[in-house]
């Protein structure tokens, strides 16, 4: 199974991309990610020339660009798609939660394959994923006459993804892992993504298999020191975890590819079948997870 990464211009403007697939073999799925929401978040501005030069730097490497869009802002979110695609880069259109029909409309007749955004806050909770459901079935109707496929945003919620068909989504909740003290761990049978707090033995115990598939010893993370700060072995145990974890949305994506089976676009290096999972790699916080990830890979995954 292939290494599948989300990088952001935002988190990644000058990170040695070459270096970063050199290290996984060469055997990586680059997804291109403007990132700005996470700007938006934090205040900063991202400039279109900026954003399309770095595209155009790593190439080579892109399996999928997105264009730079403005939540919010369906006009301004188009103008920018066409000037990156002006300026040479084949970037996929995105459409928000929140923007007119029309618009998605008018995208599927002309694009094959479209980002939808704008969900991540409405996907954690039954009350609000009901109506999010609502609206992403209606973005699937829109688009099946068409033959467009979708990326979801931040979108990796077994209870809507297994529902639904889409080529390709991404998600950073791998990370809560490490933060949280949390093994995430793909329970196929179930299709459910368990959320489970290791150094509690009543929790573990009957996850123990699940735990062995991740690569985690059921019986090293119940002890009160695992991964704890200070502790000797902490660093090499948050590796562990972030393996764990990173390992967890593979299988995901191997469960969702053999339920949907969507067939890939017809775009360049755009040739596996979905749904794809792409884990999304933020700033340096992240670092111990892309050890993990070198790990999984070396491992052969």
């Amino acid at each position: 199974m292939r290494v599948r990464l989300l990088v952001s211009y935002h988190y990644h403007r000058t990170t040695d991309l070459a270096e970063l697939v050199d290290a996984f073999g060469g055997d990586v799925d680059l997804f291109a990610d403007s990132g700005a929401y996470s700007a938006a978040t934090t205040g900063a501005t991202i400039h279109l020339p900026d954003y399309a030069a770095w595209l155009r730097d790593w190439a080579p490497l892109w399996t999928v660009r997105s264009g730079l869009d403005v939540i919010g802002d369906h006009e301004a979110t188009a103008r920018n798609t066409e000037a990156l695609r002006t300026a040479g880069c084949d970037v996929i259109p995105v459409f928000h939660v929140g923007e007119p029909w029309t618009v998605l409309e008018e995208l599927c007749a002309a694009n094959r394959y479209i980002a939808l955004g704008g969900m991540a806050l409405h996907a954690v909770g039954a009350s609000k994923q009901k109506p999010l459901m609502r609206w992403l079935v209606r973005c699937f109707r829109i688009a099946e006459p068409h033959g467009t496929r979708f990326h979801g945003f931040g979108m990796t919620s077994a209870q809507l993804v297994k529902n639904l068909p889409f080529y390709s989504v991404d998600s950073s909740s791998y990370t809560l892992g490490i933060r949280w003290g949390l093994a995430y761990l793909w329970n196929e049978p179930a299709l459910r993504m368990e959320s489970i707090l290791f150094r509690n033995p009543d929790e573990v115990r009957p996850h123990a298999d699940l735990f062995r598939l991740h690569g985690l010893d059921p019986a090293a993370v119940v002890r009160p020191d695992f991964m704890r700060a200070g502790t000797p072995g902490f660093a090499e145990e948050r590796v562990s975890v972030g393996a764990a974890c990173s390992r967890a949305y593979g299988l995901m994506e191997r469960t969702l590819t053999a339920r949907h089976q969507v067939p890939p676009p017809v775009l360049p290096r755009c040739d596996d079948p979905g749904t794809k999972v792409y884990l999304a790699v933020g700033g340096e916080s992240d670092r111990p997870l892309l050890m993990g990830l070198l790990d999984l890979a070396e491992a052969g995954r």
